[in-house]
């Protein structure tokens, strides 16, 4: 009798073990499951950033070369100018170095 009620003891603990073991098969599949939809929905959420920042970083880079461009066409404006300026100096130094040469006063005021 005392043998019965052991086996009758070790076969409900032993279904208990099956119950328990099962739980755990499932609990292991549903992390697994959890962890593979969070993986995809950090996919997802990174992707949507990375786009966004992409598209901030083509925005950027056009504001940057737009102001690089005005820039140089300010510093090629003030350079031509000073290119023509020089220029004229140089006419005119030249002009002043041959008026200087002149004798005659009347040829000077000519």
């Amino acid at each position: 009798e005392t043998l019965q009620r052991i086996v009758s003891t070790l076969a409900v603990k032993n279904g208990e073990i099956h119950n328990f073991i099962d739980m755990l098969n499932h609990t292991i599949k549903n992390v697994q499951i959890n962890a593979s939809n969070a993986i995809s929905e950090l996919d997802e959420e990174f992707d949507g950033l990375y786009s966004i920042l992409d598209e901030m970083k083509g925005s950027m880079a056009n504001t940057i070369q737009q102001e690089k461009a005005r820039k140089i066409q300010a510093l090629q404006d003030q350079l031509n100018q000073c290119s023509s300026a020089l220029e004229s100096s140089e006419e005119l130094l030249e002009l002043s170095a041959q008026s200087l040469d002149i004798k005659d006063p009347v040829e000077f005021f000519k």
